[in-house]
């Protein structure tokens, strides 16, 4: 399952019908669920214009291969973990280290 919204993928012409049955002409946009908006003739103009100067934008800008260099994972050494120097058990007694391997 994505975490992408639904997808609007139908815009039909229908009233919006108010409370107090009052008629509002307008654009319907619907998705999966049923209506995502109801919009204005003019709202709908300013969201169309809207979209299609960021769709503008979305043509002149870069395709990046990869992430900035800012981004990019740099390696570095292993980084020391804190660790405590005393070993103890579950009841607090301290116990004597463990004998260390070349991996260490």
């Amino acid at each position: 399952m994505s975490n992408r919204p639904i997808y609007i993928g139908q815009a039909i012409i229908r009233d919006w019908i108010t409370k107090d049955k009052k008629r509002i002409p307008g654009i319907q946009l619907l998705n999966g669920r049923g209506i995502a908006a109801h919009l204005t003739a003019d709202e709908a103009r300013a969201l169309a214009d809207r979209l299609h100067d960021l769709a503008d934008q979305l043509d002149v800008r870069p395709q990046a291969t990869t992430a900035p260099a800012k981004r990019q994972q740099q390696s570095c050494g292993l980084s020391p973990i804190h660790t405590s120097q005393t070993l103890t058990d579950a009841s607090g007694t301290t116990e004597q280290p463990l004998p260390t391997t070349i991996a260490d």
